[in-house]
């Protein structure tokens, strides 16, 4: 039996782009993702936010808003995905800090997005989109 594991990310915008980078990782290899992880024992979901955009990106990161969250059952795993959305603050510039978890980043149109997208990505650009806060998801549904 396979446990199902918690993760917090957060869509990330400066000005009108969002900020997307290309995992490299045990399961969705080479789809665009952003920042996020497991959530660890005792720890808030904003504080997970929080900690993972500066360990993955040295993000500092604040005024979040929670967006949504969905049950994700895809690429052989299974997650609770709770997303959180930001504006980068000003002076901030990622960087690589895991690269053994990311191969690039960048900045993207919202009608220009890099693909295959990551499906936590995919929910939360929709939540974000479309005002829907919930995804109770099987893989490859479409809502």
């Amino acid at each position: 039996m396979v446990d199902v594991r918690v993760g917090v990310g957060t869509l990330i915008f400066s000005k009108d782009k969002i900020f997307l980078a290309k995992r490299k990782a045990s399961h969705a290899d080479g789809y665009w993702g952003s920042t996020g992880g497991h959530l660890e024992f005792g720890e808030s979901f904003k504080e997970c936010a929080i900690r993972e955009a500066n360990e993955e990106f040295g993000l500092t990161l604040s005024n979040l808003h929670y967006l949504c969250v969905s049950n994700v059952i895809d690429y052989d795993v299974h997650y609770v995905d709770i997303e959180f959305i930001c504006q980068l603050p000003t002076g901030q510039k990622p960087q690589i800090k895991e690269p053994e978890k990311f191969y690039q980043y960048g900045w993207f149109d919202l009608d220009k997005l890099p693909q295959p997208l990551f499906m936590p990505i995919q929910y939360a650009i929709k939540s974000y989109m479309e005002g829907i806060y919930f995804w109770d998801s099987f893989p490859n549904q479409e809502y």
